[in-house]
């Protein structure tokens, strides 16, 4: 979003318009979900909001500069929502491929470097493209520039959600607390690590000027979000983790293997004693 050089536009009503035209343009099907919702709910800052702020220029009741404000900050925020939903998607799809690769075991960098990174950029470039091709932008689908600033944060989220994911340990250990608390744990932490890497990749790539306050707060409310996601997904695998009846089974190993070696000692205690016993009687 570029600052507006006042003295360069002839008709600001018009500029307006056409500005609010160009950012409606540009939304997917997922930006049009989410403000659909808003404007169903009266929560966040909708389209309607932005042709109300028009209307109130148009009748001298806010400035020029307030108007464009209204617009950049729908844009911002549709953009925010946006990415915010695919790196959900991409954290979720890519902590299901590495838990389920590794049998619900620890994933250390390694892993997560070969399954999660690969998955997740494939993942967020494949929704991002998905969601561009909704939207009445032509060519924008295919956008190399995009496409390649999709598979670096995908790529960085994807392994920081498989790394961080303790999913796998509730399962183990047949505790439900334990994969939701880890679960929660993972958004939390990728939901800010992801929103930092598309927000300092968009600067690297768009010459975005950096914005410490606003890539704190973005970061911020990436990671509540997130964390509240990672909730219902650490729950929710440890359901069909249960389902398919994988819940406990390093614990019941464990205690089976426990009980084998208790009952074998306590076999050869038996055996001991009893030749003890008639050792003694034949003496």
């Amino acid at each position: 979003m570029q600052s507006v050089d006042m003295t360069r536009v002839k008709n600001k009503s018009q500029y307006l318009e056409n500005k609010l035209s160009e950012v409606e343009a540009k939304q997917g099907i997922i930006g049009n979900v989410f403000n659909e919702i808003k404007e169903i709910t009266g929560l966040g800052l909708s389209k309607s909001d932005c042709q109300s702020a028009l209307e109130a220029f148009n009748n001298n009741e806010i400035s020029f500069e307030e108007a464009v404000k209204y617009i950049d900050d729908f844009e911002r925020k549709q953009n925010t929502t946006t990415d915010l939903v695919t790196n959900i998607a991409t954290g979720v799809g890519a902590i299901a491929v590495a838990t389920t690769a590794v049998a619900s075991g620890p994933i250390g960098w390694g892993l997560a470097l070969t399954y999660g990174a690969p998955i997740g950029a494939a993942l967020k470039t494949g929704i991002k493209i998905a969601d561009r091709a909704t939207n009445d932008v032509e060519g924008d689908a295919l956008d190399m520039k995009q496409i390649a600033k999709d598979a670096v944060s995908g790529a960085a989220t994807g392994a920081t959600s498989a790394v961080t994911s303790g999913v796998g340990a509730g399962i183990k250990a047949a505790q439900i607390g334990l994969s939701v608390k880890n679960g929660a744990k993972c958004g939390a932490i990728c939901g800010a690590a992801s929103n930092a890497v598309t927000y300092m990749t968009d600067v690297a790539l768009d010459d975005k000027e950096f914005n410490l306050k606003e890539l704190a707060l973005s970061s911020a409310f990436s990671s509540f979000v997130s964390g509240t996601v990672g909730l219902g997904v650490g729950a929710g695998m440890y359901g069909m983790a249960s389902a398919a009846g994988n819940v406990g089974k390093e614990a019941i190993k464990y205690s089976t293997n426990q009980t084998i070696v208790r009952d074998s000692v306590a076999s050869s205690l038996r055996k001991a004693l009893g030749q003890g016993e008639r050792n003694v009687l034949q003496s």
